[in-house]
């Protein structure tokens, strides 16, 4: 704290005073101007604060993820009352894979800032991540307290329903984050998962063909949505939904298994055995049943 001391000096004026009268020196503290200080202090320290922190930010966008992280360090320093760079320490933090310090520096933004809407939901992120599905949960409900309009809070709560096999809460908080958002792929593809897990294999796949018609570069959508065509007997198409698959993301190994299934039951043995192996080239471990029918089916075929 900074202090500040006026010497004043005071003469005596009163009646029958003498002209040898004493000049004394008196100290005094104005309370009001060391406020009006400290405030101007603090003031030049926020100011600092914030150029810091665009450095930070700078350093953060740049990859410099430990720089980013030092200078909020010096930004939190100079000024420990604003929210906002405690939530990008904690930012940083979760790209440093700190979790649990990254919740930290979020609660605090929190006490700072009670309707740091963001705050509350990276905090939650962070909680799942941490597999704490239960507070992440009552964070996402805080977000769309605030914002009932806020999609992605209802898709990341859906997400932690999901992991707290509550499924049908999970499904209500997909379908809400679509309609909010109509080209939501992500809500689209975890809804057609439970969807194929509850049984419901054409609402899945009108789930996937959305997901796909709003994000058609995705392996995992075409991937999945040729697992139910699959079921559902409708071999070509799974076999089509392979085929994409594949070109997207050639490294899949169990997408060759499945395209070599759906090969073999349109009766396709060549094609299927070529699957087959190449999946075993890339080290996909058949179990040994597998390995006698494979080699049955495909010897045949040499």
């Amino acid at each position: 704290m900074i202090r500040k001391y006026l010497l004043t000096v005071c003469v005596a004026l009163t009646l029958g005073l003498t002209a040898n009268a004493q000049i004394t020196d008196s100290i005094w503290t104005d309370d009001d101007l060391m406020k009006e200080l400290e405030m101007e202090e603090r003031a030049k320290n926020a100011k600092k604060a914030e150029k810091v922190l665009a450095k930070a930010i700078g350093k953060g966008s740049k990859g410099n993820v430990e720089e980013a992280y030092n200078l909020l360090n010096e930004a939190i320093s100079l000024d420990s009352t604003n929210a906002t760079l405690y939530y990008n320490r904690a930012f940083a933090q979760s790209l440093r894979y700190h979790v649990k310090e990254a919740i930290k520096d979020y609660s605090k933004a929190i006490e700072l800032d009670s309707l740091y809407t963001n705050a509350y939901l990276n905090r939650g992120l962070s909680y799942a991540e941490d597999n704490d599905n239960l507070r992440a949960i009552e964070d996402f409900t805080k977000v769309i307290e605030q914002d009932s309009a806020y999609s992605e809070a209802y898709y990341y709560r859906g997400v932690a329903y999901y992991f707290l096999i509550r499924l049908d809460s999970a499904v209500a908080d997909f379908t809400t984050a679509i309609e909010l958002d109509s080209a939501y792929s992500d809500a689209y593809y975890n809804r057609a998962l439970i969807k194929s897990r509850q049984g419901e294999l054409k609402g899945a796949i009108a789930d996937y063909s959305e997901a796909i018609k709003y994000n058609p570069f995705d392996a995992d959508f075409y991937n999945n949505r040729g697992q139910v065509q699959y079921v559902l007997k409708n071999y070509r198409a799974a076999v089509a939904d392979f085929n994409k698959t594949l070109y997207l993301d050639p490294d899949m190994a169990r997408t060759y298994v499945n395209r070599g299934n759906a090969h073999f039951m349109l009766k396709d043995k060549t094609s299927a055995c070529i699957d087959w192996n190449q999946a075993r080239e890339m080290g996909f471990a058949f179990n040994k049943n597998d390995e006698t029918f494979l080699s049955k089916v495909c010897k045949r075929m040499q």
